[in-house]
């Protein structure tokens, strides 16, 4: 019979303790020494560098939308069994507004009229519309072109990551700062607030995650189209959030913090929502594929014509095959897998690693085209890359530490703690 607990805090620590205070001057430290030395290694390649900043910025970019997801959909459809770490995810979430200060690497060149990550800027866009529009200009291209041409200009662009950043911004500041008075009140109110709130914020957010999904990633290729790569965006942030914030949970609990209140139901629950994603994201990739190789198009089949016929991206597209879907989908099939921390740990941190290649493997290819070179694994380039992904991964730490300090790591007073408390998977 399980014995029902109250709806009471019994860990001696929800807070990080004080642990920011050391961590963030050494995760600063790492991220700057880290970016420094991915500039150099590259030789102050500002097309190189750009890139693989890209793939790292999109990485850590990607969990923190995900996280809000997380937050929204559990109060819109007034999820319980989360509420012990909801938290976490509500914490990620508010990362997205200083995470607006790590774009400004990616914006401030495109103002400035480089093309040497966006070829759809200055004369980039010319460049690219001549190779694979046998040297028609501008105004010679089809109406749907013209069209696109005209949205992608520097400035629109710009205007457009202000509203993504407002809008997630505004979203994780309500979320969190409402759940924060409710720790201090206990005024169940602000519980239905939160969940009124998340029906609009929901419509809102999806709109932002299509268009920045287009915007950032998508328009590397500015000729290329596919209406299924939003989804594919979607399905990927949403699995490495929850990898994220089954990590930091787990992180959490071995040194000590919120040890009683995340129990082994959770995990349980988080790894099958794992599970799930893992095969989401697999479907939408192949349908992706599977669509446009049937259309036989030219403005989509190009896309993926160099990732499959260049040795080396063929074989990143094979790694990522086998290692982000068949792998993970065999490995955590098994409900004794999920209830065991040690492996569902390794199993988050291998499921970020392969979300990192996804990126990779989406923006690096231009990249290599763009210098004439072929990629090969673990090539020359590897030093650059992690270097470039230390030094993001330490400006995360930082920004993750500076957002929560000494906030409590767990809803205190939630009126849907005790749901959260008592939660069994039967």
């Amino acid at each position: 019979m399980h014995e029902t607990r109250p709806a009471k805090i019994t860990s001696p620590i929800v807070t990080l303790g004080g642990a920011q205070v050391k961590t963030i001057p050494i995760a600063l430290i790492v991220g700057a020494v880290g970016i420094g030395l991915a500039l150099v290694l590259s030789g102050f390649s500002m097309t190189r560098f750009l890139h693989i900043y890209l793939v790292n910025y999109a990485f850590v970019l990607t969990m923190c939308i995900g996280c809000l997801f997380f937050v929204t959909i559990s109060h819109l459809t007034r999820a319980g069994w989360n509420v012990t770490v909801r938290r976490i995810a509500e914490l990620y979430a508010m990362c997205l507004l200083p995470l607006a200060i790590l774009f400004l690497p990616i914006l401030i060149p495109v103002l400035l009229g480089y093309d040497d990550l966006y070829v759809w800027n200055a004369a980039g866009w010319s460049t690219h519309n001549a190779e694979l529009y046998n040297g028609l200009t501008v105004e010679q291209l089809p109406p749907l072109e013209q069209l696109k041409y005209q949205f992608l200009n520097p400035y629109f662009f710009a205007g457009r990551w202000v509203v993504y950043f407002l809008i997630w911004g505004t979203m994780g500041w309500y979320f969190l700062s409402r759940s924060l008075k409710q720790d201090q009140l206990g005024d169940k109110n602000l519980t239905a607030k939160m969940q009124a709130f998340s029906a609009p914020a929901m419509i809102v957010f999806a709109a932002s995650l299509v268009f920045s999904s287009f915007d950032l990633l998508m328009s590397l290729e500015p000729l290329w189209f596919s209406t299924m790569f939003p989804v594919y965006f979607f399905a990927g942030s949403i699995l490495s959030a929850l990898a994220l914030i089954t990590l930091t949970a787990l992180w959490l609990q071995r040194s000590g913090r919120v040890t009683d209140e995340i129990t082994i139901e959770h995990y349980h629950d988080m790894g099958k929502l794992m599970h799930g994603f893992i095969v989401f994201w697999g479907y939408i990739a192949f349908s992706q594929f599977m669509l446009i190789w049937y259309a036989n198009i030219p403005e989509e089949t190009f896309w993926y014509e160099y990732r499959i016929n260049q040795d080396g991206w063929r074989s990143l597209s094979l790694l990522l095959l086998v290692g982000h879907l068949f792998v993970p989908f065999l490995a955590m099939m098994g409900r004794t897998v999920r209830r065991n921390k040690a492996f569902l740990g390794g199993a988050t941190i291998y499921l970020l690693v392969m979300h990192w290649i996804d990126m990779y493997w989406i923006i690096m290819p231009q990249c290599y085209a763009k210098d004439g070179h072929t990629f090969t694994l673990g090539g020359g380039g590897i030093f650059i890359d992690l270097a470039c992904t230390v030094g993001m991964i330490g400006f995360f730490i930082a920004i993750f530490c500076l957002v929560t300090r000494d906030k409590p790591l767990i809803a205190l007073q939630d009126p849907r703690l005790g749901e959260a408390l008592n939660h069994e998977v039967h």
